[in-house]
């Protein structure tokens, strides 16, 4: 079931396009899934929220709701931030974040004179 997977992790040139194929097959969907399932909590918040302004037991379950997904939301946004760091820092070429390819260029590395 999972042989395309396991096959093109396998059969992969260096860390590199390993380190790319891990964040291109597993990585990413799980990212925009995880978005996708905060936003749908919050949004659900939000609706128990207005239909319950009457009962202030609903308010309250709507604004745990609309907690819990901006927390979800920024637990991803932070997610997508230290891999974003973590791959321009390595210089790991070729990883995609979101369809944006992450690029590093290290500087040059300059000759360190110490005084007699």
């Amino acid at each position: 079931m999972y042989d395309w997977l396991f096959n093109s992790i396998a059969y992969a040139d260096g860390l590199d396009d390993v380190m790319f194929k891990i964040n291109k097959v597993i990585l990413n969907p799980l990212i925009e899934m995880s978005f996708v399932v905060a936003l749908g909590v919050f949004l659900f918040g939000v609706m128990e929220f207005i239909r319950g302004a009457d009962n202030e037991e609903q308010r309250s379950k709507g604004k745990q709701h609309m907690l819990w997904g901006i927390i979800g939301l920024l637990i991803m946004l932070s997610v997508f931030g230290i891999i974003t760091l973590l791959t321009n820092t390595f210089g790991i070429q070729g990883v995609r974040v979101n369809n944006k390819e992450q690029t590093f260029t290290a500087p040059p590395i300059q000759e360190l004179v110490l005084p007699k």
